[in-house]
């Protein structure tokens, strides 16, 4: 297996760990970061890129989940993420299912074009747009994505459509994991060639 291969693998990887880690941050404390929360959203409507590049800006949008995937990955502390690997795990599940929902998966595209050109930016609006496609569409799917957090912040209206809008960027991310490759024992058992395709991205 190629270097590029694992490093196509680090970004997609680190695309979905920025998603949930933001979206374990709002459950939890009701923040997070507004910038990496924009880029993850805007990988949602690159729908059909020329190249990986172009769906996180290279990797500049994901730098606080490349970040985040190091440390996961390192030494033994995969244990310490035990929340971020169990939504990992259950995200890609989710993906494999939608996968075969061709309907569900033509009803999210025309979604996301339409929201795309009423909303250019990433703005509350947006959000909200995509926060109601996806309860429309994926949290009809099983296994649902349960999200664990505060009281107070999950019965928030904008921290449950930024967490909502960050799961299509999961699903996103998911999508694109699975494109180039990626499968989910590579979380356990190639961890290594994962921390060495991070290092030559960073």
């Amino acid at each position: 297996m190629t270097d590029i291969h694992w490093e196509q693998r680090a970004i997609a990887l680190s695309g979905l760990v920025q998603a949930l880690h933001l979206v374990i941050n709002g459950a939890k404390t009701g923040m997070m970061s507004q910038d990496s929360l924009e880029q993850s959203v805007r990988s949602v409507f690159v729908q059909s890129p020329e190249s990986i590049s172009e769906i996180y800006s290279g990797t500049r949008g994901i730098r606080l989940g490349m970040n985040v995937l190091g440390k996961m990955l390192s030494g033994h502390r995969l244990n310490e993420h035990a929340d971020l690997l169990r939504y990992c795990l259950s995200v890609m599940a989710l993906e494999r299912v939608l996968r075969r929902r061709q309907a569900v998966l033509f009803e999210l595209g025309q979604g996301i074009d339409q929201i795309g050109e009423r909303h250019p930016q990433v703005d509350d609006q947006c959000l909200a747009a995509l926060a109601n496609l996806y309860q429309q569409t994926i949290s009809h799917l099983e296994p649902r994505i349960r999200i664990s957090g505060r009281r107070n912040h999950l019965e928030n209206d904008a921290v449950i459509h930024r967490i909502r809008a960050l799961l299509m960027g999961a699903i996103r991310a998911a999508v694109l994991w699975h494109q180039v490759g990626g499968r989910r024992w590579h979380l356990l058992l190639a961890r290594g060639a994962l921390q060495r395709a991070l290092g030559h991205l960073s």
